[in-house]
């Protein structure tokens, strides 16, 4: 009865893993709809529903893998996982690089809540990413933990809406997909629609991988500690399923909204295609998705100065608070100077290159422990 038990999974557990994983992985790139347009709906036709297919099932692979590793390990630092699977050195590059890439979306945060404040309430870019970045330095420098624990919650609040703006996006759209994406390949041409591309390579399979890898590049270390909830290797898998379905659920439903107002969101020439969506749906309740937008890439900007400064200093320390106010400064500076898109269109898709490298060390490493499992019954 014992092993019986150790061997069922929960639903509860699995539904917390993935909707934490969701929570953790949205963004001001995907919760603005632009990543979601240029690593999927740039593609056209039917390609988004199968460049979906393919980042689901790399995300399926990669979340069950460290959730199971998070079950059976425990490491002293979360980010012990990055030698874990890659050995010493090339495992401190991983480490190193994840909070370089960091500051990249910190940057990505700065401009897409700039691009929010500026496509519905008019007000100048470099406004808002300067409120954006006083309001946070001051909740971190004060060690105001509890705030951005409060509107933890808003990652669900996101989500939510994300799936209401493109079911009813579905609803009542008066055309085809097809019909409405029909002048896709002119806008990307023009360049008014950005296509996520590595090295100079465009291709729907690639675009996909790549954004598996940046989900995964900088969520390791989150997925092998979430992975400590699951009681077994079955409800390892099983969040791992789950998370990968639910979080392409959204990635679909933002598509669906933006590819079905494409030619309204082009006229209007949005950096935020999804609020661009909601103003032309449901102009009313437009203003209700863009404060949600910004306090949602708030508690992302403040969780990710924890992250980095705490790596290098003590929390509400001198030296934590200088270090805050230069990420801040930089971050400030580089998201109210670059366009929202184009911070997406480089640094993304060069973060999932490298996140399909550490992929393949999963693999390795997934690998090695089946054959020494082999082995021992051997």
């Amino acid at each position: 009865m014992e092993m019986e038990k150790k061997s069922t999974v929960s639903i509860k557990c699995m539904l917390i893993v993935g909707g934490a994983y969701a929570s953790y992985t949205i963004g001001s790139g995907f919760a603005t709809g632009q990543e979601v347009l240029q690593f999927f709906g740039s593609w056209g036709h039917p390609f988004q529903y199968l460049t979906v297919l393919v980042s689901m099932l790399m995300t399926i692979y990669f979340t069950s893998s460290c959730y199971k590793t998070g079950q059976i390990m425990s490491f002293e630092k979360a980010s012990d996982c990055y030698s874990y699977y890659c050995g010493k050195y090339v495992g401190y590059f991983f480490d190193i690089f994840s909070l370089v890439l960091v500051f990249g979306i910190l940057i990505s945060m700065f401009s897409g809540c700039g691009s929010t404040i500026e496509q519905y309430f008019g007000i100048p870019k470099y406004v808002g990413a300067i409120a954006m970045g006083v309001v946070s330095a001051a909740v971190v420098m004060m060690g105001l933990r509890r705030v951005e624990q409060v509107l933890g919650f808003l990652g669900v609040v996101i989500i939510a809406y994300v799936i209401i703006i493109g079911l009813y996006a579905l609803a009542t759209s008066g055309t085809s997909m097809s019909e409405s994406v029909a002048n896709l390949p002119a806008y990307v041409e023009s360049g008014e629609v950005l296509q996520a591309g590595v090295f100079g390579i465009h291709n729907w399979v690639l675009s996909a991988l790549t954004y598996g890898g940046v989900c995964l590049i900088v969520s390791v270390p989150f997925l092998v500690s979430l992975g400590k909830r699951t009681s077994n290797q079955k409800e390892a898998l099983a969040g791992g399923i789950f998370s990968g379905i639910f979080f392409h659920a959204g990635v679909l439903l933002v598509a669906a909204a933006v590819l079905l107002n494409l030619d309204d969101i082009i006229v209007k020439g949005a950096q935020v295609p999804l609020l661009a969506a909601m103003q032309i749906m449901v102009p009313k309740l437009a203003w209700t998705f863009a404060i949600v937008l910004v306090l949602g890439i708030f508690t992302t900007v403040t969780g990710y100065l924890w992250l980095i400064s705490g790596r290098f200093a003590e929390d509400k320390s001198t030296k934590s608070r200088i270090i805050v106010a230069v990420l801040v400064v930089a971050g400030v500076f580089g998201g109210a100077i670059i366009p929202f898109n184009l911070i997406i269109n480089v640094l993304y898709p060069f973060a999932g290159f490298v996140g399909i490298i550490f992929m393949i060390f999963i693999i390795a490493k997934d690998i090695k422990k089946v054959g020494s499992r082999k082995a021992v019954t051997e």
